[in-house]
Formats: C-alpha cells, structure tokens, sequence
C-alpha cells in the first residue's frame, strides 16, 4: 500500500503537504515514489518536477537517457537540467535548437555552465520575438 502522502501528492499536487518535517531519506522515498508514479500516468513534466525536489539526480539521467531514445527531447533536456550532466545539456540544447525550442536550448547550456552560449541563444533567437 501507498504512503497516504504519495496519494495526496498525487491528487492535490506538491504544494498541498509540507515535506520539511521529514528526514532526508523519507522525503527522497516520498518523492521518487510520486515521481515515478506520475511517469507511468504520462505526466512527464511533472514527474520530471518531483524527482528534481528529490535530488534524484541518477534517475533523472537514466529518465533523460530514455526520453532521447524516444526522441523526447525537451523532456530529455527538462531531465538534464538538474544533473548539470555539462556534455548531455550541450547535446540536448543543439537538438533542442534543432527543434527551434530556443529558450529551452538557452537553459541547458546555462545549466551546463556555458553561459556564452546560453546568452548567444537569448540574444540572437528569444529577446525581442
């Protein structure tokens, strides 16, 4: 049976509980728990949200790895971000610029700390459009 937190989570959202009463452990179980649950229900952007409040970094990458291989790119790219993985972000953001997803390209090459780049992206491709 469920933790009765994952079902609220689930139901009401992240904001409706406070986690901050919990130890690290128990909030990172609680939290991989409601994230891979959103992911088998298709809400992948929110999956992707809980397991980065997680520090779930592992298995955001492997997600991430997974997403490429379905050609998902930004979900790919939204599963980088908080890993920081600096060669998996250069190459989201380039497939990401591909897909003429400009400002998400500009947040992974931030996240990936190539802010000549990321400042390329918003300068010449988000500002002013």
């Amino acid at each position: 049976m469920d933790h009765p937190i994952v079902e609220k989570i689930l139901k009401e959202g992240i904001a409706s509980v406070n986690l901050s009463m919990l130890d690290e452990s128990a909030r990172k179980k609680i939290l991989s728990d409601v994230g891979e649950k959103l992911y088998r229900r298709g809400r992948f952007t929110e999956a992707i949200e809980i397991m980065a409040k997680a520090n779930d970094t592992e298995k955001l990458a492997k997600l991430g790895d997974l997403f490429l291989s379905e050609n998902k790119v930004e979900f790919a790219t939204l599963c980088f971000i908080p890993t920081r993985d600096r060669q998996k972000l250069n190459d989201a953001a380039v497939k990401c610029i591909q897909l003429k997803n400009y400002r998400l390209a500009a947040k992974a090459y931030e996240a990936a700390d190539n802010r000549q780049m990321a400042s390329f992206i918003m300068r010449n491709f988000v500002e002013g459009k």
